[in-house]
């Protein structure tokens, strides 16, 4: 159920209480290292992350705190393409600051076509395409370079809601240019509550200066006050120390292991369970492959299976009549033929 929340592991969340441990003897001293160091250290880790310059990143508290800081670096005028199902954090604040906006929906409840989307963006003069790189009702993976391709061809802006991706799907910016980029945490990335990442490109930087200001991108020189209008304005005030040392560790982890390694493992753990639930009386919301989905699978909840599955230690988040199932790096062969088992006696 990492789609709902990942596991933070011991070493991880030993980083976070190992800083707390400081603060209860040295804070001052503690915090202004952390603050002169530690950060920096940590913007540029997750740059490397995801192959992006270190100078384009911002440390954020979530994705909902980026997002909105983004709308309200917009012009107003702008006019912006969305998904009806997508998820709402992504949709309210262009709803509540009025944008308009043109519809895009999905094909047979899964399938977002980037033929559609391009007719859209062709017909409707559209300025911004904002859209998750996973879908969080279906499982849905759009392909980020191709979506970028098609809105670089009528100059719209992309961008992109990763919170169900980063940490699980090898996202590098350098092969995939979107404009601008957030993700909370506290899912695939395993590093909990409170901290995210923002990566704008130069171009959308210059063109939607942060209108946020504050602690990191103000300067007090000779008396008086010099605000610096660069991507630190996206983190106005002080930042979750304990939850960025627990992404760092995260990071460190993912990294030991290799993203692609991750990717795949998580990919083939999939398929695995899509060719065998073939077998079963369940309703696969999508196709019955990997090509188009990440490692989350949806089935319709019917004849009280989601109860089922909670009576025997199976874990899924009940979503609008389905039940979401997600694998992630440290789930096994074994957690999925315990599901499969979970299924054979439900049917029966």
């Amino acid at each position: 159920n990492t789609a709902g929340c990942g596991l933070v592991s011991e070493a991880a969340l030993q980083a976070g209480s190992d800083l707390y441990k400081n603060f209860s003897t040295n804070s001052s001293a503690a915090a202004e290292t952390w603050r002169e160091k530690t950060s920096h250290h940590i913007r540029k880790t997750l740059a490397n992350f995801i192959h992006a310059p270190e100078s384009n990143i911002a440390l954020i508290p979530n994705f909902s705190f980026g997002i909105n800081g983004i709308v309200q670096s917009l012009q107003g005028n702008e006019k912006v393409m969305l998904y009806k199902r997508d998820y709402p954090s992504l949709i309210a604040p262009f709803l509540s600051n009025n944008f308009s906006i043109e519809w895009i929906d999905d094909e047979d409840g899964f399938i977002l076509s980037l033929e559609k989307i391009e007719n859209l963006l062709r017909n409707f003069h559209i300025d911004i395409v904002a859209i998750s790189h996973v879908q969080w009702l279906t499982g849905f993976k759009i392909d980020l370079k191709k979506i970028q391709t098609v809105c670089k061809k009528y100059n719209a802006t992309l961008i992109v809601d990763a919170t169900q991706s980063l940490g699980a799907a090898n996202i590098n910016i350098q092969e995939q240019p979107v404009d601008a980029l957030i993700a909370s945490n506290y899912k695939w990335m395993n590093a909990g509550f409170g901290s995210g990442i923002l990566y704008m490109s130069n171009n959308f930087l210059n063109t939607y200066p942060p209108k946020l200001s504050g602690h990191n991108n103000v300067t007090y020189l000779n008396g008086s006050w010099i605000h610096a209008a660069s991507i630190q304005g996206f983190e106005p005030g002080h930042l979750n120390m304990h939850g960025f040392s627990i992404l760092e560790k995260a990071i460190e982890e993912k990294n030991k292991i290799g993203l692609e390694n991750i990717e795949q493992h998580n990919k083939q753990l999939t398929q695995y369970v899509l060719d065998e639930i073939k077998n079963y009386p369940v309703q696969l919301m999508g196709e019955s492959s990997t090509e188009n989905r990440s490692s989350i699978i949806f089935l319709k909840d019917e004849n009280g299976l989601s109860e089922w599955l909670k009576q025997h230690n199976i874990i899924v988040t009940p979503r609008n009549g389905d039940i979401r199932i997600s694998f992630h790096y440290y789930n096994t062969k074994a957690d999925a033929d315990a599901l499969l088992h979970c299924l054979s006696a439900w049917r029966k």
